[in-house]
């Protein structure tokens, strides 16, 4: 019991104790000293409204194809005797030269066959010309021995009268003169046979000439040469192989002849309509699409047409860009059919336009001003939203601030401090 009573005492001692020390120092507290809230307007960074020129890009995409691109195919059949070494996917080929050709043995034959025909026609025509001179000669010597015969004959017959000539003389010089006019009439019937014997003998020489060209025609189709510079596409035969008229061999394409197809909204033609004016084509800057942060050649290009048609389905108007100079340092990066690029096409200036930011619109058609170390919010009249920029024409003046820090719970009129050297 007495050991209890103990350690009650002691509880209670540091109980007192305890409650002591938290009594003195409630007593011995400093009152807090009571200051009034200042309010200090919010610091904000300014940009400048400067108008200017700006150019109204339209931006589109398409796939580059080839200007002038031919799908290799003979005329004849026959089986493909040469091939060229470079006529491979992706090599380069040179105007002239023989990509194809199939075996020409029979056609070698027919050719000169039928040159030989030619010649011979014109053997024939050349001997009917020299047959023609002769019987111009003879015809001469016939007339004159005609004119000699006829003398004779009335010296007879007059000699005869007289009976200073025999009658068997006479007949004699008669059948002279009969038979020179007969050789006469002779010469002259060949002489007129002429004109339609050289007809026919033009006629088969044009024949002969007819199968010449024909020969030598099917001699020119057994072989393809390059029409232009250019590149294999594919190539779909092999030596051996025998092919058919119309059976396509491989395709190849144009050098530096590329053009990309785009399709621009009906709503962004309005920033185009003054470039085609009097016969003008729009400037384009050409980038491939997959390769971003300006890794990308850049290949100059222009708009050489427009199509006939809207498109139905996507309601926008088809182009085609005609690409300029190809020539890069990097072979990996050279345009090729098929490639997918992004095409800026130049539209119309636009003059004392502002050019901003998105990020400083408060609202699709709201800006935040500073006047005077005062927030003044600006209706503004957006003539165009472009990537990151935003084109304005009406609401704002030259030189005005427009502010572009954040401004939580912003109202008309709110004093605000324009940051030292943020527009000025």
């Amino acid at each position: 019991m007495p050991s209890f009573l103990f350690r009650l005492m002691r509880v209670a001692v540091v109980l007192l104790v305890a409650a002591g020390v938290a009594l003195w120092l409630f007593v011995a507290r400093e009152k807090p000293q009571k200051k009034e809230m200042a309010h200090i307007p919010p610091t904000v960074s300014c940009v400048p409204a400067v108008p200017g020129t700006s150019d109204m890009t339209v931006e589109a995409f398409g796939t580059v194809t080839p200007r002038n691109s031919v799908k290799l195919a003979m005329e004849i059949a026959g089986r493909i005797d040469y091939i060229h070494p470079d006529f491979r996917e992706g090599a380069p080929i040179h105007k002239g030269e023989t990509l194809l050709k199939i075996d020409q043995r029979t056609l070698v034959l027919n050719e000169k066959s039928a040159r030989v025909q030619v010649d011979q026609a014109r053997a024939d025509i050349r001997l009917l010309e020299q047959e023609t001179m002769n019987l111009k000669a003879d015809a001469e010597i016939a007339h004159s021995n005609l004119k000699l015969a006829s003398k004779e004959l009335d010296r007879i017959r007059a000699l005869a009268k007289n009976q200073f000539a025999s009658k068997t003389s006479l007949d004699k010089v008669e059948q002279q003169y009969l038979s020179a006019k007969n050789q006469l009439q002779a010469i002259t019937n060949a002489q007129d046979l002429v004109p339609s014997r050289m007809a026919l003998k033009k006629s088969v020489l044009a024949s002969a000439q007819a199968a010449l060209a024909t020969a030598c025609l099917m001699l020119e189709k057994s072989e393809i040469r390059a029409t232009f510079d250019g590149f294999v596409m594919t190539k779909q035969v092999e030596a051996g192989e025998y092919v058919n008229p119309g059976q396509v061999l491989g395709v190849i394409y144009e050098k530096d002849a590329l053009d990309v197809d785009i399709r621009i909204p009906l709503e962004e033609l309005q920033w185009l309509g003054s470039v085609f004016e009097n016969g003008g084509r729009p400037q384009v800057r050409l980038t491939i699409a997959n390769l971003d942060g300006g890794r990308s050649p850049v290949w100059p290009g222009h708009v050489v047409r427009i199509k006939a048609a809207v498109d139905e389905k996507t309601r926008t108007m088809p182009m085609t860009v005609e690409i300029g100079s190809l020539e890069v340092k990097d072979p990996l990066l050279l345009l090729r059919p098929g490639v997918f690029v992004k095409c800026r096409v130049k539209g119309e200036q636009k003059e004392d336009v502002f050019k901003i930011p998105r990020t400083l619109m408060r609202s699709p058609d709201t800006l935040y001003l500073a006047l005077e170390d005062h927030l003044v919010i600006k209706k503004v009249k957006v003539i165009r939203r472009f990537e990151e920029d935003v084109y304005i024409t009406e609401g704002l003046a030259p030189g005005d601030l427009i502010i572009e820090s954040p401004l939580p719970g912003a109202l008309e009129g709110m004093p605000i401090i324009v940051k030292k050297g943020a527009g000025n």
